[in-house]
């Protein structure tokens, strides 16, 4: 297997565990009072969207696999930390 192909199912691994993560957090966020619920799910909106961003990249990664590894990669590891970061501020927020 190429180390692209590796990247890519780690990276989907990765995004599905984020997915899983974000039903929790929603849950959780259904108890919370008006104000706490809109600020988080503001954050659980934003990570929607970075995961769908990652998503695009991939398939972006698919096609251009040659000219554009590098710069990819950077992007989804740029992106995939921010969801860390975020969920790792969520999780403090929410103890």
């Amino acid at each position: 297997m190429s180390t692209i192909e590796t990247y890519t199912q780690e990276i989907e691994a990765a995004l599905d565990l984020a997915r899983e993560k974000l039903v929790e957090l929603k849950a959780k966020i259904r108890g919370f009072s008006d104000l706490e619920r809109l600020n988080s799910v503001d954050e659980v909106e934003g990570l929607e969207k970075i995961a769908s961003d990652i998503r695009t990249k991939i398939k972006e990664l698919d096609k251009d696999v040659k000219d554009s590894w590098e710069q990819i990669k950077g992007d989804i590891d740029s992106s995939q930390n921010k969801i860390d970061e975020a969920f790792a501020r969520l999780n403090r927020a929410m103890v």
